[in-house]
């Protein structure tokens, strides 16, 4: 090797080192952008800088751009010398011929079901969920599957076989949970509602529907009803709870069509569901204002199932706002944030009211659950659901539903 083709072998390695460098800053700019897409979720107050995302990333791909290919020489030009390759380094071209960024901001939305998010084996895109049920909503007949992914009933990677095995999971083990309770309680069993004929009538038929669902049990669930036949419940703790929760039922949405008639019965899935919760989660137990989050679960999902494992999920990351210091919070947030937002206002209610924004409580808790139009409280529901979804560990529900000895 001749001493004089050092500074030509010196320069390939410096302009290969440099390409591998555009390379892996490539890499980073791409997952940088995810990172920084799962942090910000889909906030309004981060639509700026989520709209700077693709130009950011196509202006740092736009200034390092290593091209090692040499070019042919032009008619009249000394041919470059072999082993020295013509480079451009640092090349800065105009942002609006560079090709659209492939992140996934850009990419476009399915444009009428929900089928295109999902892959050939049933995975979901979640990123693109997420922006759809934020910008648009789901259709009514996609919310029982949309739910249970936002409300952390589902992983978001499961396929769809692994889904319906989850299924049946929970299904098994939410009527060992159910069937607990009402062996040790079973005076309990049924609804006290004097002077309700129709009332009772639903009681009648519920009771039976029950009936046969335990005489045809899963071998599973029976396998749940074993493993959770001893336990042992704070006998006060469910009392207490279930007294208000039998006051509280009778009068949940009864305005809506899908609880009237033959729909009563559906009422008693609400009770079930707010019993058994409270019953296996007695640090925190029923608070007035559940009931009203169940009934819209039941309804959406029309399973009792499906609503229970939602409903969980739910109170997972809302569960706080049902203790005093999680509504002391909310009402000094409030107040801060009125104070920033209309000064002469918060310092009206400051001077005429002792209690400050304590009437806003119903809407804080129940965000907005009795004040909106139907339709629009289950948008705010699932609003508020994209939040709490980052809170919500993908595998929560499976690490004590194999032997059926979680408490849920």
């Amino acid at each position: 090797m001749y001493p004089g083709n050092w500074p030509s072998l010196a320069l390939q390695f410096f302009l290969y080192c440099l390409q591998a460098f555009g390379e892996w800053l490539e890499v980073f700019i791409q997952l940088a952008i995810l990172k920084i897409q799962r942090i910000l979720g889909l906030a309004p107050c981060a639509r700026v800088l989520r709209l700077l995302l693709p130009w950011l990333s196509s202006y740092l791909r736009s200034i390092i751009t290593v091209d090692l290919k040499p070019k042919s020489p032009e008619k009249g030009s000394k041919e470059p010398q072999k082993g020295h390759p013509k480079t451009r380094i640092l090349k800065t071209t105009d942002p609006s011929k560079n090709s659209p960024c492939n992140c996934v901001e850009s990419l476009p939305l399915p444009s009428d079901s929900l089928e295109g998010l999902f892959d050939h084996v049933g995975r979901l895109d979640v990123p693109r969920l997420r922006r759809m049920v934020y910008q648009k909503g789901p259709k009514a007949e996609e919310r029982k599957l949309v739910w249970k992914f936002l409300f952390g009933v589902y992983p978001p990677s499961s396929t769809a076989e692994e889904r319906q095995v989850l299924d049946t999971k929970l299904e098994a083990h939410y009527h060992g949970m159910k069937w607990a309770w009402r062996d040790q309680y079973p005076n309990v069993i049924r609804l006290r509602v004097p002077a309700d004929e129709e009332f009772s009538m639903a009681i009648d038929k519920y009771e039976v529907l029950q009936a046969q669902i335990r005489k045809k049990a899963s071998p599973l669930e029976k396998l749940a009803e074993r493993s959770l036949r001893y336990h042992i419940f704070n006998d006060q703790l469910f009392r207490k709870a279930q007294k208000y929760i039998d006051a509280d039922v009778p009068r949940t949405d009864r305005h809506r069509s899908y609880f009237q008639k033959e729909g009563l019965v559906r009422l008693l899935s609400v009770r079930e569901i707010l019993i058994t919760y409270a019953a296996f989660h007695q640090d925190l137990g029923y608070c007035q204002g559940m009931n009203d989050f169940v009934s819209r679960f039941v309804e959406t999902l029309d399973s009792e199932v499906d609503a229970f494992w939602c409903f969980v999920g739910f109170m997972r990351w809302a569960g706080m706002n049902f203790t005093a210091d999680g509504i002391k919070r909310k009402i000094h947030v409030s107040e801060e944030l009125l104070r920033y937002v209309d000064p002469e206002l918060s310092s009206h209610i400051e001077r005429v009211s002792k209690e400050k924004l304590l009437f806003c409580l119903r809407w804080l808790l129940l965000c907005f659950q009795r004040d909106l139009q139907h339709q629009d409280a289950l948008r705010v529901l699932e609003i508020r659901g994209l939040e709490g979804a980052k809170d919500n560990s993908p595998d929560w529900q499976h690490s004590g539903i194999k032997d059926g000895s979680r408490e849920s």
